[in-house]
């Protein structure tokens, strides 16, 4: 100004090239824009106490899990202990000579191939045993930031949650934020974020708390 002071403007305009489609929207302000996604950050947030309630389910999901997987393991592990039982056995017979090479043989890899199949599904167990509590957990920690991450300033944490819960569904019509296409038709096991949203919005219209 010529009183000499200075006043910075950011403005956001479309960077996405094409060569077939010329956009024709305006560059926005950074002030509206950022109040716009604020404002949609927002509708996903976790109502009070939504937070400490689903990690006190997700700790007594793992623990009824690791139980229930426990008791499978111990008894795949006696089934297995018993066909080692058998193959000592049989190999005592074999080498005592009250059974023939031929039939040991058979009979052995008869009794390899169960504990193999046994010993792959003790393995397949211990490998998927609460394989979904860690994601689970991580997803909750981003669902909980999402009030102080719209109260700030930090675009690039708002930029990253809108692409985890939008991807690029977003875009600009006349400087307002619009998404593209009925996002509550996305299955929830591919985007979770929207039944999160049906589930608060429920929660709101009838008054339920946790």
């Amino acid at each position: 100004q010529k009183n000499g002071n200075e006043h910075h403007y950011v403005y956001y305009r479309c960077t996405r090239k094409s060569k077939t489609i010329t956009c024709t929207e305006q560059p926005v302000r950074s002030e509206p824009l950022d109040e716009q996604l604020s404002g949609l950050l927002a509708q996903f947030a976790l109502p009070n106490g939504w937070g400490d309630w689903l990690r006190q389910n997700i700790d007594k999901a793992e623990r009824e899990e690791q139980a229930k997987s426990d008791t499978t393991l111990d008894k795949l592990r006696g089934k297995v202990a018993h066909l080692s039982g058998k193959l000592q056995r049989l190999l005592d017979s074999f080498l005592d000579e009250l059974i023939d090479r031929q039939t040991y043989l058979a009979k052995k890899a008869e009794l390899m191939s169960e504990k193999k199949s046994l010993e792959e599904q003790m393995s397949d167990i211990a490998l998927g045993q609460s394989a979904w509590v860690e994601p689970m957990r991580q997803w909750l920690d981003k669902a909980v930031s999402i009030c102080s991450v719209a109260q700030n300033n930090d675009f690039t944490a708002k930029k990253s949650l809108l692409l985890e819960i939008f991807g690029l569904n977003l875009f600009l019509t006349n400087k307002n934020v619009a998404t593209r296409g009925d996002q509550s038709q996305i299955s929830p096991l591919k985007n979770p974020w929207q039944a999160l949203r049906a589930a608060t919005e429920k929660a709101a219209r009838e008054g339920d708390s946790v």
